[in-house]
Parts: C-alpha cells; structure tokens; sequence
C-alpha cells in the first residue's frame, strides 16, 4: 500500500523534473559527474535503482529506490533518493517496509583549468517503517571534494575525484542507532561514447563500532538508447573484519 508519505514525494518528484531544462547532448556520464555535476549546466534525470546487500548468517538487506537529480544556476545539484520499500531476512524472520528518504544539495565551482571545487549536504530522515530497514536516527553529512574532468565541458571523457565526508546522528528515537562514520572517497572513472566504467568506493570508518571498510566498488554503464543509460555496480570488502559479505546494484537512468 502506498503511504501518504510516498504520494507526497512522487508529486514532489513531478515538481523536481518539470519544467525541463535544454540538456547537453552527452549522456554517457559516468558517477563523477552524478556527484558533482559541474561543467554539465542541466543535468537532470531520474534513475529507478535495486540494491542488495548479502549479509552474515545467510541473511540480506534489499532495497528499490528513485533517485533523482536536477542542476539549478549551472552549479547547484539537489538529489532525491525517494524509497520504494526495502525487505530483508533476519533471524526473526523477513521484515519488509519503507526505508530512510535522503535529499542532497551540493555546490560545484572551478578552481583552476579543468579542476573544480565541491562541496555538499545530504540529509537523512529516519522515514523507515521499522528500525531494521533504517540506517538510524536524523543524519547529516558534509562533503567536501576536489574533482578533476578530463576533456572538454561538452565532450568529457572521465573523472578524478578526492573526496571526504562525515556522517553523524543529531536527533532521534532513543532505540535508533546512532550514527558517526568518516568517508574518504578516492574515485576515477572513464567515459566513452556510450559507456562509463570507474572505482567508485568510499573507505568509512565507523566511530561506533570502530570497524574499517575499504571495499572494491566498481561500476560498468552502457547508453543502450538516447538518454537511457543501464549500469550494474559490485561493492566486494576486502579487510577480514566486515558486516556485509558482498552488494549489487542495478540502476537505470533516464536523462532530460
């Protein structure tokens, strides 16, 4: 059943996308330019996305999300991650619902020839119908990176992005989990005529549980069609102390 949350943010989305701005005729573009969309100007879409998420003891974590991104002024970025429902198995059985809604707005401005300056806000709202399908309580998280666009502003063919954030809980329901987690993001990617392939990993550190992640994240995309781009993304951990074995995603995109 569709929560009055939901309907709120479908009409939400249909504010976001409409009216449309003159896209760019580039639509290959790979994750560093979803982060930080500068040099594109009217960068928008929509991506339909599936995540899961393999977890110890024969259990999982499943999520369905829309996604969706609009660049305002040629350098502002507002992202939605609006969830559809999320299920995973645990112990006392499969548990399904809503999951957490997150709204990013970030900042791009250029430094230095092909080198730019971003920094941002995400936020997230524990909207999550049951605290297993949750990542906790009211969130934030600066960002800050320093990017680097190979090519040309209207025929880029890759990125290099630096980039740290943190992640911490500033109220909440005292039976949430708090939140603090330091990110580092070392990422690179290329962008050919109708694909994309980069290392999109963030290394975190959870203050919390005092436990490192430094996985192997890379994703592939393939423009199958004008402004549709399919693209499949693999997260493999690599120390031995882990709470998550392996994740997966898939995740269309479609570009205004």
């Amino acid at each position: 059943m569709i929560t009055r949350f939901q309907i709120s943010l479908i009409f939400l989305l249909t504010l976001f996308i409409f009216p449309l701005n003159a896209q760019e005729k580039t639509y290959s573009i790979g994750r560093g330019g979803e982060a930080f969309s500068y040099p594109y100007e009217h960068f928008t879409y929509i991506q339909p996305r599936f995540d899961r998420q393999d977890l110890p003891y024969g259990n999982f974590f499943n999520s369905y999300v829309i996604r969706a991104g609009k660049t305002f002024s040629g350098r502002y970025h507002l992202r939605l991650d609006l969830p559809v429902v999320a299920t995973t198995k645990t112990p006392d059985g499969n548990i399904s619902g809503l999951a957490d809604f997150k709204v990013r707005l970030a900042h791009t401005t250029p430094l230095t020839g092909q080198w730019y300056l971003g920094y941002g806000l995400e936020a997230t709202l524990p909207t999550a119908t049951e605290s297993v399908l949750g990542s906790g309580k009211w969130q934030a998280r600066p960002e800050l990176g320093v990017m680097y666009f190979f090519g040309q502003p209207d025929h880029v063919k890759g990125s290099i992005l630096l980039g740290a954030d943190y992640r911490f809980d500033f109220a909440g329901q005292s039976n949430r989990s708090h939140v603090s987690v330091l990110g580092i993001s070392p990422n690179i990617d290329y962008w050919g005529n109708k694909w994309y392939a980069g290392y999109y990993a963030t290394w975190t550190y959870d203050f919390i549980n005092k436990i490192w992640d430094i996985p192997i994240d890379v994703e592939v995309g393939y423009t199958f069609m004008p402004k549709w781009t399919l693209a499949f993304e693999y997260i493999q951990p690599l120390l031995k102390e882990r709470i998550y074995n392996y994740e997966y995603s898939a995740k269309i995109r479609y570009m205004f």
